[in-house]
């Protein structure tokens, strides 16, 4: 079953703040979908391996008609996310950050605005997986709750995903930190291994073994243990950790498998090759 969760809110209340969180979670995310391209949009998650879990905000207007459509898919695992804030704190925050709601332009008073958006919210409640209040929430309390409510994931859950790849084929994008194994031995110029990957035992041995490497593993474990706690006590849910080579063939790959099996013991790891048998 795909995952796919639709929010929907009062605008202010955090939907970007939902979104970022969904996006940390692994889920590809869309901002605004347009009811005219929603169908061909769900047509193509169906079909797609890449879209397992979507998440995907919604203008009130177009919310309920929205979540309609998905149910039309008996492969999705549909969940419905409301977002509501008072006037009080929607007030206070739109002074804050100066911003003008979207309605504004077209000659609502913001009181109005957020009139409309209630009386519109009242009419998808009953559609609604759940509806979340901001309006005492912190970023961290909000990310929590939506950890707990609507993903499902009990207490404070981080997950990390370790990426070996290349600097020849360019840095992902969505990596948050880098770190650049260019500094150990390196198998490629050893005959018998070049033509091997990181994922061979021979060329594990190779790097792992080595003097230079185990000193350099003290100090990326040491510096990893303080910095992916520090993101967790910020409430983020996720760390992208990329691991570099020249090629992305051997010592990224051993020294990023290496990482995801340490870390397994405390988080929730993941790891992937991004350029193993690319020439």
């Amino acid at each position: 079953m795909k995952k796919i969760v639709i929010i929907s809110g009062v605008y202010g209340s955090g939907k970007s703040t939902a979104l970022y969180t969904f996006e940390e979670a692994g889920y590809y995310v869309i901002d605004n979908l347009p009811i005219e391209v929603a169908k061909a949009f769900f047509d193509t998650v169906l079909k797609k391996k890449t879209y397992e879990k979507v998440a995907i905000a919604v203008p009130l207007e177009n919310a309920n008609e929205i979540y309609d459509l998905s149910k039309n898919y008996s492969d999705f695992d549909v969940k419905f996310l409301g977002i509501t804030c008072s006037r009080e704190a929607l007030n206070e925050r739109y002074r804050l950050s100066r911003k003008l709601h979207p309605l504004q332009s077209q000659g609502y008073t913001l009181g109005s605005a957020l009139e409309r958006d209630y009386k519109i919210l009242e009419s998808v409640r009953e559609n609604l997986t759940c509806l979340i209040d901001t309006s005492k929430l912190g970023i961290k309390e909000f990310k929590k709750t939506i950890h707990n409510v609507v993903m499902g994931i009990k207490g404070d859950k981080f997950s990390v995903m370790f990426m070996s790849f290349g600097y020849k084929k360019s840095v992902p994008q969505d990596i948050e930190t880098v770190f650049d194994v260019r500094l150990l031995p390196n198998p490629y110029w050893v005959p018998e291994l070049k033509n091997l990957n990181g994922l061979d035992q021979e060329v594990k041995d190779y790097v792992l073994k080595a003097p230079e490497t185990k000193e350099y593993l003290k100090h990326v474990t040491e510096y990893l243990d303080y910095y992916l706690e520090e993101l967790k006590k910020s409430g983020k849910g996720h760390a992208n950790i990329g691991i570099a080579c020249s090629g992305g063939q051997h010592r990224s790959v051993a020294i990023a498998q290496y990482l995801f099996e340490f870390y397994s013991k405390k988080y929730e790891t993941s790891v992937s090759h991004r350029d193993i048998g690319k020439k």
